[in-house]
């Protein structure tokens, strides 16, 4: 069984590996993503459709957590993403320009599976 700061790791890598559907066997069936900053609310598949289209938005993309807290089964983590916006993201043309967003992920853990994330 995974902890919470394990699959914070794995949530982070797979999508930084170029596979946030790898992600999807560390996920409870009923488990929820929450979006905050575009007020998304997804399930399983939802979740993962979304990261495929940030990451063919961003191909480069790559999230490092610099900082992480834990409590219970709770990881909280300090992401910081870096990527050039190369391809198309919801019907928008790239702009070529690279980012950085820092953003901050919760996830939380049941039976060794994410049950929710908000990011």
């Amino acid at each position: 069984m995974a902890t919470a700061s394990e699959l914070l790791d794995r949530w982070v890598g797979t999508f930084n590996d170029g596979r946030p559907e790898a992600f999807e066997e560390y996920v409870r069936s009923n488990a929820v993503a929450e979006e905050i900053g575009t007020g998304r609310r997804m399930n399983v598949s939802e979740a993962t459709a979304g990261a495929k289209a940030w990451r063919a938005a961003f191909p480069d993309a790559r999230g490092v957590i610099e900082n992480r807290l834990l409590a219970g089964n709770q990881a909280v983590g300090e992401i910081i993403w870096r990527g050039t916006n190369s391809g198309t993201l919801n019907g928008m043309p790239p702009t070529g320009k690279s980012v950085e967003v820092r953003a901050v992920a919760i996830l939380t853990e049941e039976g060794g599976k994410m049950a929710r994330v908000r990011h």
